[in-house]
């Protein structure tokens, strides 16, 4: 398995945390996070392994996330501060 860089998973868990509703997917796209495509699946699914997102979804059309777990949020604040 890869492991992606901090500031790739710092780059996905922070497009994630505006995500406020529950119900609702945030499609990523590598070129507003300023990340390649493959680091930017790498981290999404680093992440998601670890429980960091409520709703998550790989396809065809790309990858989605839905808001933050409490894990996620806890791992964002660590890797951000810590």
């Amino acid at each position: 398995m890869l492991y992606p860089s901090k500031a790739d998973c710092i780059a996905v868990l922070s497009a994630a945390s505006r995500v406020s509703d529950e119900e609702m997917l945030l499609a990523l796209d590598h070129k507003h996070l300023g990340l390649s495509r493959n680091a930017m699946e790498t981290a999404a699914a680093f992440l998601t392994e670890r429980g960091c997102f409520n709703r998550y979804t790989f396809g065809a059309g790309g990858v989605c996330v839905g808001a933050l777990s409490l894990q996620g949020r806890l791992r964002l604040d660590q890797l951000a501060n810590g």
